[in-house]
C-alpha cells in the first residue's frame, strides 16, 4: 500500500509542470491584438501612382490589422492630416517629412518611394549645357521645393550664381508652366513628372537638353536624390511590427506592378480619381523614377538632399537634420 501511495504522489508531482505550462500556453494563445485599421494617405498626382494597387483592396495584413487608403489632394493637406492624427502612414516630399519630425510629430521615415524626376525643358535649340542658362529666365516648379534647391546645388558647378547670373521665376503653377512651354510663351522650364511629359507630348520643339540628375550626381557624389518618402507612425512600427512590415511589402509590390505595366496602372489611377487621366499617367510612369529603398539604405542620399535644404533654407526642414531615430528599420 505504501508503495502504491508513493507511486501515486510521484506521478502527481511529475504531472504538475506539464499542467502549469499547458495553462500558460492556453492563456497566451487566447490573447489577440485588438482589431486595427491602418489609415494610409497617398498624394494625388504622380507621387501617389506607386500606391495605386493598395487602392484595389487586395492587401492582407497580419496582427488583426486591415488597411484603409485615401487620396489626398496636396502635401499641405497631407501634413494637416498627420498633425491631426488622422493617418498612420503617408507619402510626403522628403523635406516636409523631415520638418514634421523635427517639429515633434512621431512619424518615422520607412522608405524612399520616389527618386529624382525633375527635368529641364526648353524650346531653344541654343541651350545645350547648364552654362547656357546665364542671363536667362528659367521658370521653376515650386519655390522652396526640390527643383529650386536642385538648381541651387548644381549651378555653382558651372560657375553660375543662382541669384545673380540667371532669373528663377516661381510665379506660375506647375500645369501653367507646362502649358506656357507648349504654347511658346516661355522657353525654359524646370518641371517634375508628369508635367514634363505633358510638355514633351504637347510640342515637338520641347526637349531635354541635359540631365539634371547626372549633374546632381557630379555635384554631390550621390547616385540620385529622393523626392518622396513614406512615413509611418512610431507607435504602429513598435506595436504592430508584422503589420507594418506587410504594408511596406505591399507598397513595394504595388510600385513594381505599376512600373511593369504602366497602361494597367494608368487605368487604375483614373479609376480611383488620383488627379491624372489614364493616358497621362501611363506615359509618365516610365519617367517618374519610382523606387522603394528602405530608410536605412536611403539615409546617405536623404542626408545629402536635406543638407542642401538646410544650407539654403533651414526652416524648410525644421532648421536641423533629423536625428538617427527618424530612420526606421524592422529591428527598431
Amino acid at each position: 500500500m505504501k508503495r502504491i501511495i508513493a507511486a501515486f504522489i510521484a506521478t502527481a508531482l511529475l504531472s504538475l509542470p506539464s499542467f502549469a505550462m499547458g495553462g500558460k500556453e492556453s492563456k497566451e494563445a487566447s490573447i489577440q491584438l485588438a482589431p486595427m485599421t491602418i489609415r494610409a494617405g497617398a498624394l494625388k498626382g504622380p507621387t501617389g501612382i506607386g500606391m495605386i494597387y493598395l487602392f484595389e483592396g487586395e492587401t492582407t495584413l497580419p496582427e488583426n490589422a486591415s488597411l484603409s487608403v485615401e487620396a489626398v489632394p496636396s502635401a499641405d493637406a497631407m501634413a494637416a492630416k498627420l498633425l491631426s492624427g488622422e493617418l498612420d502612414a503617408a507619402v510626403l516630399p522628403v523635406n516636409m517629412a523631415a520638418k514634421l519630425y523635427n517639429a515633434g510629430l512621431q512619424y518615422r521615415l520607412a522608405a524612399v518611394v520616389g527618386n529624382g524626376m525633375v527635368k529641364i525643358l526648353t524650346t531653344d535649340a541654343s541651350i545645350v549645357s547648364l552654362s547656357d542658362l546665364r542671363g536667362r529666365d528659367v521658370f521653376v516648379a515650386g519655390q522652396g521645393a526640390t527643383p529650386e534647391f536642385l538648381l541651387r546645388t548644381i549651378l555653382p558647378k558651372a560657375g553660375l550664381n543662382p541669384d545673380t547670373d540667371l532669373h528663377m521665376s516661381f510665379n506660375l503653377p506647375y500645369p501653367e508652366i507646362a502649358a506656357s512651354l507648349v504654347a511658346g510663351k516661355i522657353d525654359i522650364a524646370v518641371l517634375p513628372e508628369p508635367f514634363a511629359t505633358l510638355a514633351l507630348k504637347g510640342n515637338p520643339a520641347v526637349r531635354v537638353p541635359f540631365s539634371l540628375s547626372e549633374l546632381w550626381t557630379a555635384a554631390t557624389g550621390q547616385r540620385d536624390y529622393p523626392m518622396s518618402v513614406f512615413v509611418m507612425r512610431s507607435s504602429l512600427l513598435a506595436e504592430r511590427p508584422a503589420a507594418a512590415a506587410a504594408l511596406l511589402a505591399a507598397y513595394k509590390a504595388s510600385i513594381g506592378r505599376a512600373v511593369a505595366d504602366p497602361a494597367a496602372a494608368g487605368a487604375l489611377v483614373e479609376k480611383h480619381d488620383m488627379g491624372l487621366k489614364a493616358s497621362i499617367a501611363a506615359a509618365a510612369i516610365p519617367a517618374a523614377a519610382f523606387t522603394f529603398v528602405p530608410a536605412l539604405e536611403a539615409r546617405s542620399s536623404v542626408v545629402a538632399l536635406l543638407s542642401v535644404f538646410l544650407a539654403a533654407s533651414p526652416a524648410s526642414i525644421g532648421s536641423k537634420l533629423p536625428d538617427g531615430d527618424w530612420y526606421a528599420s524592422p529591428a527598431r
